[in-house]
């Protein structure tokens, strides 16, 4: 038995509802810019969200102990055990294509690590919105990175995966009604996530120096491939921001 069912079944309470995203101000439309040239090899890329779904499940299981309400409690540590069950799809999914075990590569773990370690939280709430929010960002990059590889085995499939909204969104809600000053609190940690998040996104892209020279130094001269590689990144980052306000819009908050 896992080990997150000891929290027991949740008592049925008040429904919580998520706006859709047709909804939102920031609906998000299917981009049709492709960065899919820029990915690495597909093993490389499966390892390096195995890495960060990994990372981000004990990210999670850190600030278990510090929820004193047990429904909440549950909540978080079903997020967790989501992120869990997609690091497994993965790591599968990396093993197999690359006939090797997971546990003898280094691939995305220093960049998953740092990720997740930069994101300290001061409190519980935060981090559930972080692992809500940043995962949304991984999980539409790599959809968008990964578009058109030719992968074996159904691993297609595994870069959509995230765990549901409706785990967040139950704490998030509930501690926004009972907390006055939270939601401006979390508005703020969700503005914070992304630059740490698209810099995640950057280290998943295989970039020529003069791209990577480009992205550090904007006063540089860029000439013209150099100009479309960096416009359709930026094309893509803008969905992600796109994306990731419909999604706090979602929850409540001010993107």
């Amino acid at each position: 038995m896992s080990v997150f069912k000891l929290f027991g079944r949740r008592r049925v309470g008040k429904e919580m509802r998520v706006r859709s995203r047709s909804e939102s101000a920031h609906a998000v439309r299917p981009s049709t810019v492709r960065i899919d040239f820029l990915a690495p090899e597909p093993e490389r890329l499966i390892a390096s969200l195995a890495a960060f779904k990994l990372e981000g499940f004990e990210y999670l299981t850190r600030v278990l102990a510090d929820i004193d309400d047990l429904d909440e409690q549950a909540h978080v540590a079903e997020l967790a055990q989501e992120l869990y069950e997609r690091h497994v799809q993965l790591r599968e999914a990396y093993e197999s294509a690359a006939g090797r075990s997971f546990a003898d590569t280094s691939i995305g773990q220093f960049e998953a690590r740092a990720l997740w370690g930069r994101l300290q939280p001061a409190l519980w709430q935060e981090a559930v919105l972080a692992a809500y929010l940043v995962d949304g960002i991984a999980v539409d990059f790599s959809k968008a990175l990964g578009r058109g590889l030719r992968l074996r085995g159904g691993l297609r499939q595994t870069f959509g995966d995230r765990p549901e909204a409706k785990h967040a969104v139950a704490v998030l809600a509930a501690e926004s009604e009972r907390i006055p000053w939270m939601s401006d609190r979390l508005a703020l940690w969700g503005r914070r996530v992304v630059g740490d998040s698209l810099l995640w996104c950057r280290s998943l892209m295989v970039l020529s120096d003069p791209v990577l020279r480009a992205l550090r130094d904007t006063s540089l001269h860029r000439d013209e491939e150099v100009q479309q590689v960096i416009s359709q990144i930026e094309a893509v980052h803008g969905d992600l921001i796109a994306a990731h306000t419909a999604r706090m819009e979602s929850l409540g908050l001010t993107a």
